[in-house]
């Protein structure tokens, strides 16, 4: 009996020595527990920091190029309306060269028809010149070239050239056109060559 009670007493005493050995093993087990909970804490933080930065990055780029393209886009309209202008001006004033070389021969037409016809032969030649002389004028005319309309009108520089100056009086007030020495062209609302003429001072 004695040695059954000298044993359990031996029991008692192992006892809490058992729970006193588990006990700092239950505390390294949660400290490793928070480790192991911080651990990826800390991983999914700086991941979320490297995507933020890389979506940062991304929306630079984006950005960039979206204002060259922006940029592009502007450059291309420039050039598309500025070929639209230079084939509508090409259409507008389609002819124009050929004006510059037809005004001279008009103008010795024109000079024909100032010379005075004394006898039938000259009348007859004199009236095929004006004939010529109009169908010229005509043709012009058909094709938005005209002549300046500058005789007893304001002096106007865009459309005229003052080569002299004259005295102004009650039927031309000063700054009107006296006399047309040369008729001036244009076509449509470009000038082919101004009138030259007399302004009155």
């Amino acid at each position: 009996m004695a040695d059954n009670k000298e044993d359990s007493t031996n029991k008692n005493q192992d006892q809490p020595e058992k729970q006193s050995a588990v006990k700092p093993n239950d505390q390294a087990n949660k400290t490793d527990q928070k480790s192991a909970k911080a651990a990826p804490a800390d991983k999914h933080t700086e991941e979320i920091t490297k995507l933020k930065k890389t979506v940062v990055e991304l929306q630079k780029k984006f950005d960039d190029m979206e204002n060259r393209y922006l940029r592009a886009e502007a450059d291309m309209k420039n050039i598309q309306n500025h070929a639209k202008k230079e084939q509508a001006d090409l259409i507008k004033y389609d002819g124009q060269q050929l004006a510059h070389d037809i005004l001279p021969i008009v103008d010795n037409l024109q000079r024909a028809l100032e010379v005075e016809a004394t006898d039938d032969n000259s009348k007859q030649l004199k009236k095929g010149v004006s004939m010529v002389y109009e169908h010229l004028n005509k043709a012009l005319k058909d094709n938005g070239i005209e002549i300046v309309d500058a005789l007893n009108k304001p002096f106007d520089p865009k459309f005229e050239q003052a080569i002299q100056t004259a005295a102004a009086d009650d039927d031309h007030p000063a700054e009107t056109v006296v006399q047309v020495l040369q008729d001036g062209y244009r076509l449509k609302d470009r000038v082919l060559r101004p009138a030259m003429v007399v302004v009155a001072k």
